[in-house]
């Protein structure tokens, strides 16, 4: 392995994909997420973006990751215990090793799973924010990331 490619800080060689492609597969992640939780209620609307893949390249030229942060509060129908209990099954049963299943280092002291899907190096931080300062809503927090890629040549990332 040569270390131009930033395999050695990595532990693997970066595959070279398109931008489009790799946020395309992060929403689908986000989605059955979403559908594992098997609760009803709103969304936040961002979707997945390129963004740095600091291990080897903080300037964004050619290596990138790709990361989706969303929420989903205001249940209608389902509870956040629910949600939690049911990614824990799910999330096994589907590819996924849980590397954490407790509570946030937080003061809130939040219930937290961490997983990441080695087959695709992709990972996952799920957080039910169920004490929140100031009377905010209740709300499960998930963040979605992927391993770093390197873009293909001619692509500008910037």
């Amino acid at each position: 392995m040569n270390s131009d490619s930033g395999s050695d800080k990595l532990g693997y060689e970066p595959e070279v994909r398109a931008v489009k492609p790799a946020e395309e597969e992060v929403n689908a992640i986000s989605s059955q997420l979403l559908d594992w939780m098997g609760v009803k209620g709103k969304v936040t609307e961002s979707g997945a973006t390129a963004g740095t893949c600091d291990a080897i390249d903080p300037d964004f030229r050619t290596y990138y990751s790709v990361n989706h942060p969303w929420s989903v509060y205001d249940l209608k129908s389902g509870t956040f215990e629910e949600a939690m209990q049911s990614l824990r099954e799910k999330l096994p049963q589907n590819g996924w090793d849980i590397t954490e299943d407790g509570e946030t280092k937080s003061k809130a002291r939040n219930p937290e799973i961490v997983a990441v899907k080695r087959r695709t190096h992709h990972s996952v931080r799920i957080e039910w924010a169920r004490t929140r300062s100031g009377n905010l809503p209740k709300l499960i927090t998930v963040d979605v990331d992927s391993r770093c890629y390197k873009a293909p040549e001619g692509t500008d990332l910037g």
